[in-house]
């Protein structure tokens, strides 16, 4: 299992960034900041694209939290593109995630 401790995050909005959503990265995990960080360059290169501004960042991740489920949200501010990576919080007892589950459905004939 590799190591992971950054992720890339690209976001394209339109001039103004009125209408803002995430972008295809061309390498989503890194073992390091610096490698995440050296990568930005040419991804945004390549997620350029007319008529959207395209952002790029590289938040760390804890690697003891690669067996964690982890939420990642973002945010366009004055600043730029903000990402928060946080470890996600247990469900409550008794409170279902997600059921997969199939159900036979069959046409009704009169």
């Amino acid at each position: 299992m590799e190591h992971i401790a950054a992720i890339m995050l690209l976001v394209g909005c339109s001039h103004g960034s009125l209408a803002c959503e995430e972008l295809q990265a061309p390498q989503v995990a890194f073992e390091s900041m610096e490698e995440c960080q050296s990568a930005l360059p040419s991804a945004l290169g390549g997620a350029g694209a007319s008529r959207r501004i395209v952002h790029a960042r590289c938040a760390a991740i804890d690697p003891a939290w690669i067996e964690e489920d982890v939420e990642i949200s973002w945010s366009m501010t004055r600043q730029g593109l903000e990402v928060d990576v946080r470890q996600a919080s247990p469900p409550a007892e008794g409170v279902i995630v997600a059921e997969n589950t199939k159900t036979d459905v069959r046409p009704v004939m009169h």
